[in-house]
């Protein structure tokens, strides 16, 4: 007889294996986003979208901006806190000073699923990634944008 958590357990692992696969990302696109990985160059809201940030995110604006941001091609991820973290020494592979992630690519890699959250992505190239999700903030409409960079 197969317990309820036997059952759990392998429908968990059979979303995870769906969700998170990359057949959908292009060759590209995947090549771009795990090959090198990235940094937060800034985070923040643009109320009406005319580029100029009109709060800066303070988790990105302080220790966070550190912190590398690691894509792998199987969907998941994890970012590697910096020197100055909260948690101390930097990183070069997932362990207890990083923080694992998943990822997919939806709608033929123009969203992405990351930080809990679907973003669109407004550019994604060897230099940079700016993804963005509108939002309600305080009752106003708004536009959360996270730019990394190499």
């Amino acid at each position: 007889m197969i317990s309820n958590w036997t059952i759990l357990t392998l429908l968990s692992a059979s979303l995870y294996m769906t969700g998170c696969s990359d057949k959908n990302a292009t060759g590209k696109d995947l090549d771009l986003l795990t090959n090198i990985p990235w940094k937060y160059e800034k985070a923040g809201f643009d109320s009406n979208d005319d580029g100029i940030f009109d709060a800066l995110d303070p988790r990105i604006a302080g220790s966070e901006k550190d912190n590398t941001i690691i894509f792998c091609k199987d969907g998941t991820g994890y970012s590697a806190l910096g020197p100055n973290s909260q948690l101390g020494s930097k990183a070069s592979k997932a362990s207890a000073d990083s923080l694992p992630f998943m990822w997919a690519f939806q709608n033929n890699d123009s969203t992405i699923y990351f930080q809990d959250q679907y973003y669109k992505i407004r550019t994604l190239d060897k230099h940079r990634l700016e993804l963005y999700a509108d939002e309600k903030f305080g009752g106003v409409d708004t536009r959360y944008i996270i730019i990394l960079k190499h």
